[in-house]
Order: structure tokens, then C-alpha cells, then sequence
């Protein structure tokens, strides 16, 4: 098998690096969904060249339309849900979870609907973010077989854990909007298409914003318009960077490499944010990207 080129290598953890960035800048902005959709209306703005470039080389097809409609109203579900897990859990948590879950769902999901298959490997990979998703919480779970006390009733369980229920959502979400941009991605070139899953996510939210969230984003730009701009930049840039990497070295180098960006969240969250990482939930975080590298190369 040939091997990634150093530059590849670097591009695709900078990718990574960039994703979990961005992810962490709305964890730690003091309204996430506010701060999400100034990114994107940044993202926009900042990649317009860019897609009107690529729009006067390849077009749209028509066909392409219903998928790009698709995928934005699931991408609106999405960032919904992201801004909740990290309104109320950790990035550490919150992040390896929305990631892992939506990495594992996809190949089960794609068998039956689009006739793929699963090969052993990639089933071990699924089982692996399994038990790091639950490594996570494991001391909750281990709680909730202890005596009975009145703080420990469903409810409270419930409400602890509100971040991490929001981040499995999010994983649900993120393999929707996957198995629709899978075959969406074949009616339209990536850059168009990608571009305008966030004009469609944008323009959906901004409604919903505007009536409820206006002075939060007012707010939020005042306060932190690099930040804003950074994430822009990096919500698409990202995804630019894995496109050009792809032209260097194989696909199947690439995919799994990038998924160490559920490492980085986790320590991002860390270092930056200070959150609590015991030695469990690192080992957690590092076999859910083991699991997912697995399901990326062999699922």
C-alpha cells in the first residue's frame, strides 16, 4: 500500500486540529447556537470566491437540489443539538460522543439502506466506540447500581447527563446528514455542494435567531469577533484542506487519520477550558478513535 506524503500527513492533522477547534470555540462562546450561526454567516462570506469559482467551473445540476435541501434541514437539527450538549456537557464529553456515535451509526445504517457492507474489522470498530461511550460515563453507570438515594432518582440522572443526551442526538443527526451527503455529493461538485449545505443551514436558522437570539449574537460578535471570524474560517477551511489532501495520498489514509480530531476535542477541552480528564476518560476518548480509525479504514 503506499504510504501518506509528510505534507499529507500534516495537512490532514491540521484538518482535525482545525475541527476540534472550531467545536471548542462554540463550547466555550457564551451562547453556542448564536455563536454557530455567526460562524457559518462568516464561513459564508469568507468562502465566497471560493464557491463562486468552483459553481462557473462545474454548475448545479438540478438533481442535486433535493440533497442539498435535505442535508441543510438535518445540518439545522444538528447544530441545534451541538449548541444544546455543549450548553450543558463538557467538550471532553460532549464531543467525542456527537462524533463517535455519528462515525459508528453510518455503516450500520448503510447497509440496509444504501447496500453496503461491514466487514469483521469494522464491526470491532463499532464495538470499540461503544465501550468508549460508555468509558465516559462509566462512573455514572456504576452510580446508578449503587443504593438508592434521593439525588441519584432518573430524573437527576437525566439532567447530570443532559449534555451527553444531547450529544448522542448530535451523532444521530451527523449520520443522517452523511448517508444524504453520500449520494448528494455524487449529483454536484464537493465545493458547490459543501458550500451550500451551509447556506441552506444559515439561512433555515436565521429566523429562528433573529426572533429569539438576536441580542445573544449582537452580543456574541461584539465581544468576540476574531473568535467568529477564526471559526469561519476553519468550518469550511477544514474541509477544503482534507479535499486538497486527497490529491496527494489515498482516501483511505485520509479518512481515518482525520478522526483524530475526537483526541483533540477531548484535550482541547482540557487545556483551554479546564475540564477534568481522569485517566479513564482519556482512555475512553483514545478507544473511541481507535474504533472510529477502524471504521474509517475497514467499516
Amino acid at each position: 500500500m503506499l504510504r501518506m506524503t509528510a505534507l499529507a500527513t500534516l495537512m490532514v492533522l491540521c484538518s482535525a486540529l482545525m475541527h476540534a477547534t472550531w467545536n471548542m470555540l462554540a463550547k466555550r462562546s457564551s451562547h453556542p447556537l448564536a455563536f454557530l450561526w455567526l460562524v457559518n454567516t462568516a464561513s459564508m462570506l469568507i468562502f465566497l470566491p471560493v464557491f463562486s469559482w468552483a459553481l462557473l467551473q462545474h454548475g448545479l445540476p438540478s438533481s442535486a437540489w433535493p440533497f442539498v435541501i435535505a442535508t441543510g434541514g438535518l445540518h439545522i437539527l444538528y447544530i441545534s443539538f451541538l449548541s444544546q450538549a455543549y450548553r450543558y456537557g463538557a467538550l471532553s464529553i460532549a464531543y467525542p460522543i456527537s462524533r463517535g456515535t455519528g462515525v459508528m451509526l453510518v455503516p450500520i445504517v448503510a447497509v440496509p439502506v444504501l447496500g453496503e457492507n461491514i466487514s469483521a474489522t469494522g464491526v470491532f470498530g463499532i464495538g470499540l466506540v461503544l465501550l468508549g461511550i460508555i468509558g465516559l460515563h462509566i462512573r455514572e453507570i456504576v452510580g446508578a447500581f449503587g443504593p438508592a438515594r434521593q439525588e441519584t432518582t432518573i430524573q437527576h440522572r437525566m439532567s447530570a447527563n443532559r449534555g451527553a443526551i444531547y450529544a448522542l442526538i448530535t451523532g444521530l443527526t451527523i449520520a443522517a446528514y452523511s448517508l444524504v451527503d453520500k449520494v448528494g455529493v455524487e449529483h454536484a461538485h464537493p465545493l458547490v455542494y459543501g458550500y451550500l449545505i451551509f447556506v441552506s443551514m444559515t439561512v433555515g436558522l436565521t429566523p429562528y435567531v433573529m426572533a429569539k437570539h438576536r441580542g445573544d449574537a449582537w452580543r456574541e460578535i461584539r465581544a468576540n469577533p476574531f473568535l467568529v471570524l477564526l471559526g469561519g474560517l476553519f468550518v469550511q477551511g477544514t474541509y477544503l484542506i482534507v479535499l486538497a489532501a486527497m490529491t496527494i495520498a489515498p482516501v483511505s489514509y485520509i479518512v481515518p487519520l482525520r478522526e483524530v480530531s475526537v483526541l483533540f476535542g477531548a484535550f482541547l477541552g482540557m487545556i483551554f477550558l479546564k475540564e477534568v480528564m481522569t485517566p479513564p476518560r482519556i482512555l475512553a476518548a483514545v478507544v473511541i478513535t481507535g474504533g472510529v480509525v477502524l471504521i474509517a479504514l475497514f467499516g
